[in-house]
Formats: C-alpha cells, sequence, structure tokens
C-alpha cells in the first residue's frame, strides 16, 4: 500500500477536518492533498520521480509533513536530516543517500550553506519556509504549479523513509523503511477515519519528524483522521498551551519531556483535562518519573519500546499496567512492572537470545531479537551491517533484556553496554536503576572502566537532586546493600549533568571519553575536589 493513500482516504471520508494545526494555523484535509498534489507537480518538474530521493533539513511544519506525501506520491524516497548532526555527517547523509533535491528550513540555511560545495548529488535547493534570495520558495513553486493528478505504481518492498539514525561511534546508519513496513506498523496501531465527531481525536507532534516516533505519528494521524497539532520544537509551556488550545486527546513524549512538564512551575494553571493518552518512549524512564505521572496526570499512561529498524513500537506497557490497583501482593507485582516495557505487540515475535543465537527462557538475559513484517529492509548501502543485524530473518537489536513469566520485557542495557569484571557481565541498566533509587540521586549513569586485576569494574556517574548531598562511600555501600558485591561501583563520578542526545538519550561515548578512569571524581561546577 502506497502511504500517500492514507492521506487520499482520510481526505475522502473528513474532507473538512482540520489535518495540521501550527501556532493558530489549521489546514484541512481537503486542503492538505490539494497542497500535495501541487508540491508533486513541483517535485516532478525538478526532474524528481519514482525512487528517486529528496532530503530536508527543517524543524516540524505543515510543509515539512506535505514533503513527505508529495514524495510519497511519486514513489520518491523521503530522507529527514538531523538538523543537530554534525556537519560531517550531514555531508555523509546527504550524499550516501543521492539526494536530488534538498529542502532546507530558514535557520538551517547557513549550516548547508557551509557545506553546499562538498553536496555531489544535489541538483536542487529549495527553502521550505521562508524566501530567501537565491533560492526557489516552495510556495511560491506551489502557487505556479499545476495540479494534474499523478498515479505512481510502487512495490511494497520499495523505500519510502530513508531514514538515518544517531551516529554513535561510526557514521549514521540509513535505515531503509519501506511501504510494507509503514503501512502494516499505522493499519495495525490505528483504526482509519472516522466521519463521527465523537471519534474526532487530536496527536500533538513533540518529537522531530525525522525521528521514527515522529514520521510514524504523521503517518498514523493522517490515516486515523486525526487533527496533527505540530510543535516546531518541544517546549513544556508551549506543549501545555497547545493541549489546552486544541483540546489534545494524544501525545507520544520523551521522557526528559514529561519531566520538563511535570517540573514546570505554571504546571497547574493549564487545562489538560482533555488529554487521553501520553505515550513515552525512545529513552528509558526513570522510574520516579514514572511513579510521579502515574500520580499527576488523570489521563492514560504508555510506555512504547522500539528502534527505527522495527519501525518503532515493539512491546508497550498500557494504561492498565500503570493503575496501580488490587491487593497487596497486586500492587507489588504492577510496581515492579512499571521498570519494563510492556508486552510485545501482536504482529511481531519477540525472542531473548545468548551470543550463540540460542533461544533463552524466561528471566533468562540476553540479547532481543526481533521477527515480523515491520522490520527495515536493510541498512542503505551497508551489506555487513545489515547481515550483522538481520540474521536467518531476525532483527538482532543490540539490545539487552529478559522476559518474565507473564511476557513482559524488562531492558538491562545495551549489547556493547556489558561490563565484563572477571569473567562476570554485568548490565549497566540493573546499577543505574539502583542509584537512581537512593533518595538523592536525580539520574546516573553506569560506565565500564579498566582494571589491572579484573579487566574491567564498574563506575557510576551521577547527578544529585537539587540540593541533596551524597557521598561516594554512602552510594557504594546503598550499592553493596542491593547487588552482588562484584556489581558494585567501584568508582563514583559526580557530575552537574549528563550528556544526551536530543530525544533524552544519554551518550554513554561521551562519558567513556571523558570519564574513563579509575579513580572516583567531584566534577559538579564549584565542587571543591576535582
Amino acid at each position: 500500500m502506497n502511504t500517500f493513500e492514507f492521506l487520499q482516504i482520510s481526505s475522502m471520508v473528513v474532507p473538512d477536518r482540520v489535518a495540521l494545526g501550527q501556532e493558530g494555523r489549521r489546514v484541512t484535509f481537503t486542503e492538505l492533498s490539494e497542497r500535495v498534489t501541487k508540491l508533486s507537480n513541483v517535485l516532478q518538474s525538478l526532474g524528481v520521480g519514482n525512487k528517486d530521493n529528496v532530503a530536508i533539513m527543517a524543524m516540524n511544519s505543515p510543509e515539512y509533513i506535505t514533503v513527505y506525501y508529495a514524495c510519497a506520491k511519486l514513489g520518491a524516497t523521503f530522507v529527514p536530516l538531523n538538523f543537530r548532526a554534525k556537519q560531517e555527517e550531514l555531508v555523509y547523509m546527504v550524499n550516501q543517500a543521492e539526494a536530488k533535491v534538498l529542502f532546507i528550513g530558514e535557520r538551517y540555511l547557513p549550516l548547508v550553506e557551509a557545506i553546499r560545495d562538498q553536496l555531489t548529488t544535489v541538483r536542487h535547493y529549495v527553502s521550505i519556509d521562508a524566501k530567501v534570495d537565491g533560492l526557489p520558495f516552495a510556495e511560491e513553486l506551489m502557487a505556479t504549479a499545476g495540479d494534474e493528478e499523478i498515479y505512481t505504481e510502487v512495490d511494497d518492498s520499495q523505500s519510502s523513509i530513508l531514514m538515518y539514525t544517531s551516529g554513535t561511534t561510526a557514521m549514521p546508519k540509513g535505515v531503509v523503511l519501506t511501504y510494507l513496513t509503514l503501512s502494516v506498523y499505522v493499519t495495525n496501531t490505528m483504526a482509519p477515519a472516522n466521519p463521527e465527531e465523537h471519534h474526532h481525536e487530536v496527536t500533538l507532534l513533540s518529537v522531530p519528524l525525522y525521528h521514527v516516533a515522529g514520521a510514524t505519528t504523521m503517518l498514523s494521524s493522517i490515516w486515523g483522521g486525526r487533527t496533527l497539532v505540530i510543535l516546531p520544537q518541544f517546549d513544556p509551556e508551549v506543549w501545555m498551551k497547545s493541549v489546552q488550545e486544541y483540546g489534545v486527546t494524544h501525545s507520544f513524549v520523551v521522557p526528559t519531556m514529561l519531566k520538563r512538564i511535570m517540573e514546570h512551575p505554571d504546571f497547574n494553571k493549564y487545562d489538560l483535562s482533555t488529554l487521553q493518552l501520553i505515550t513515552y518512549g525512545a529513552a528509558p524512564m526513570p522510574y520516579e518519573v514514572v511513579r510521579r505521572a502515574v500520580d499527576i496526570f488523570k489521563c492514560g499512561l504508555m510506555n512504547a519500546y522500539g528502534q527505527t529498524e522495527s519501525t518503532s513500537t515493539l512491546t508497550f506497557l498500557g494504561p492498565d499496567d500503570h493503575k496501580i490497583e488490587g491487593t497487596p501482593a497486586e500492587q507489588e507485582k504492577k510496581l515492579k512492572r512499571l521498570r519494563s516495557v510492556g508486552r510485545p505487540m501482536d504482529d511481531i515475535e519477540i525472542s531473548i537470545r545468548d551470543d550463540n543465537g540460542v533461544p533463552l527462557g524466561p528471566g533468562e538475559e540476553g540479547e532481543i531479537c526481533v521477527t515480523g513484517s515491520r522490520i527495515m529492509r536493510e541498512y542503505h548501502k551497508q551489506a555487513e551491517a545489515t547481515n550483522d543485524a538481520i540474521r536467518d530473518g531476525w532483527l538482532h537489536t543490540g539490545d539487552v533484556g529478559y522476559l518474565d513469566e507473564d511476557n513482559y520485557m524488562f531492558i538491562t542495557g545495551r549489547k556493547k553496554d556489558l561490563i565484563i569484571r572477571g569473567g562476570e557481565n554485568i548490565s549497566s541498566g540493573e546499577i543505574e536503576a539502583v542509584l537512581e533509587s537512593h533518595p538523592a540521586v536525580d539520574e546516573a549513569a553506569v560506565i565500564g572502566v579498566a582494571d589491572q586485576d579484573w579487566g574491567e569494574v564498574v563506575k557510576g556517574i551521577v547527578v544529585l537532586a537539587k540540593g541533596a548531598t551524597a557521598t561516594i562511600e554512602e552510594l557504594q555501600q546503598f550499592c553493596k546493600g542491593r547487588l552482588a558485591s562484584y556489581k558494585a561501583p567501584a568508582y563514583i563520578a559526580f557530575v552537574d549533568e549528563l550528556p544526551r542526545n536530543h530525544l533524552g538519550k544519554v551518550l554513554k561515548t561521551e562519558l567513556r571519553k571523558t570519564l574513563a578512569t579509575g579513580a572516583s571524581e567531584d566534577l559538579r561546577a564549584g565542587a571543591a575536589t576535582r
């Protein structure tokens, strides 16, 4: 199924319903369909056709979404670029994708100008959100474009989105998401548009469209006939204002966003009563944050775990799992499961496997592997990496975890984050959870550091809660009282904050570069010891 048909169907079922909203602007499904037709004619006039690649670097906007559906209408591949990437990464992504056209947001024009002479495949540069000297402006091109309907036959296995994952130790990998993977995900998780007004729901887009959670939200909302309210970038107060103004019913946030929303001094001033469901994911959720969210929000909460390579969600912890009710034993079990990422979705199969690929039983820790019609086709132009990731039809996620007796999945770390101390495998996530359970600790990360006797030992990097105090020895003893002694941190480093990417994931590569020493340290601003 061509994902363009999501828009085509909804524009017939709910033509006058608002499809996109941003900062007071509203675009109906009919208007969006007309704009997509015009932009597809523009792209065709620029030489873009079936299987060509079109890149975009801009903040979230209705125009951004228009570009995606225009590409789908032509059978062209959409390449959303992470504007936070380094210049050399951007050059690599655009050239490796062989992008023919590059749409640019005004904010990123200087960045593109700095690398333009290195972009070897781009034939046309188009400004997406402002009239700029020397560049065609998308709005003006559309104003003079034809409105001929374009019909393109696409194969299910054909690339629809080429999405680059964050590079850690190497250049980003281009994940090929096909029309099939995207269609299966959307149609299995969202009902189609319904013209009855009481079925009208409103989704708030809080994450970037270059992230898989943003891209699938863009697709699901259109297919479901929802109004999609678009934040150019996340701001906790703007998020709350938007919920109130548009009557938002659904939103996806990453844990750091949810924490900032709850901690905002004006949280209680906004009417958030229309919210039906807040989904969180894309990074580990600190236990204390989700416990507080359960108490604060009156709507349902859902934890979603997935990867770009799996076309988003693999498991989910649903609203009922967030209701701490029942007998004391049932409540205790539910509290424990708040640390999980829930159970597998119906359209995929999950297996926990050891280093030899042997499936493991309940409670046994190993690599999380998944199979189903939603796993990526490949890493673009990287056969070796593809073959390493997909073996015998199973995607090896690189995440480590286990399934309990009721099929709830617990993630304990990344395979590359395993610390091997004297032959014993230690999962960093287990130690991080213990450190973060200390009342003085706001957040923590754990890495392995070289040791002459043991090969590697554990080092905890800790951010203390505001106004709290704790000593290195206190935290070490706290861990030893709750962990096997060999798992307790040999060293502790105090820092003001943990380095994170745009979606809140801790950048452990940065920690290893700066803190991989066999020593305890206090690196907070103004600390007496260094």
